[in-house]
């Protein structure tokens, strides 16, 4: 019995060494276990906050497909580039005028100067635009009328409009070789006591209608004086 005791009463020692062993192995686990929790907590992969970088870990890396914008109506593959339309026929060059007949214009005309006598206080030019073509045309209105230097600037201004000479405003029917005769005037030199622009070189015309030009170098002693330079409408004779 007594040695019964004695073995139930080792057995009790071992099993206190045992217990007092446990104690600090359980204690010390425990804080090691809480340190490395504490750790974890504190510090994410990179050093930064735990919380974030397992926020940004466990985000999906792909994104929802996004739809792009539908076409505008009317496009879709471009296509390829078209050839530019054909150029349209030119218009003609001459302007039919009343009577079916077209207007004469410069490329078949002749332009002269003639000088036509002094009355009164005037002096007075014949203009003559000559039909140098095979068929008939018309002229209708005032001629446009400049002079210009050697140098090809204008002299002046250009003639005003007025009534002189026996047009009568109508259309001009020219046939081939007749002349339309439109009236120059300005004021006579001695009237004006001088007062005369410079010397012009060349007469330049508008042919009614046009905007192109025919010109001659014989002014028959043309010279604008008192600032009176004008032309009247074109008719089918002299004045």
């Amino acid at each position: 019995m007594s040695h019964t005791h004695r073995r139930d009463g080792r057995s009790r020692r071992r099993g206190g060494r045992n217990k007092a062993r446990g104690r600090p192995c359980g204690a010390w686990g425990a804080a090691l276990a809480l340190a490395c929790a504490a750790a974890l907590t504190a510090c994410g992969p990179d050093g930064g906050d735990a919380d974030a970088a397992g926020t940004a870990s466990d985000a999906p890396t792909s994104s929802a497909p996004t739809e792009s914008a539908p076409a505008p109506s009317g496009t879709g593959t471009p296509a390829e580039p078209t050839q530019p339309p054909p150029p349209t026929s030119a218009a003609p060059s001459a302007s039919p005028k009343p009577g079916g007949i077209a207007r004469c214009e410069t490329d078949g005309l002749a332009l002269s100067l003639v000088a036509d006598g002094q009355e009164m206080n005037s002096k007075y030019f014949d203009l003559r635009l000559t039909n140098t073509g095979s068929e008939p045309c018309d002229l209708l209105g005032h001629p446009g009328v400049s002079l210009l230097d050697a140098g090809g600037k204008r002299v002046g201004e250009p003639a005003t409009r007025s009534q002189d000479g026996a047009g009568d405003g109508g259309p001009v029917r020219l046939r081939p070789g007749q002349a339309a005769h439109a009236t120059v005037k300005t004021a006579g030199e001695g009237v004006t006591d001088g007062r005369c622009w410079p010397e012009a070189a060349t007469l330049l015309v508008y042919p009614p209608g046009s905007k192109q030009t025919v010109t001659t170098r014989d002014l028959a002693g043309l010279r604008v004086c008192g600032d009176s330079f004008q032309v009247g409408p074109v008719g089918d004779r002299a004045p």
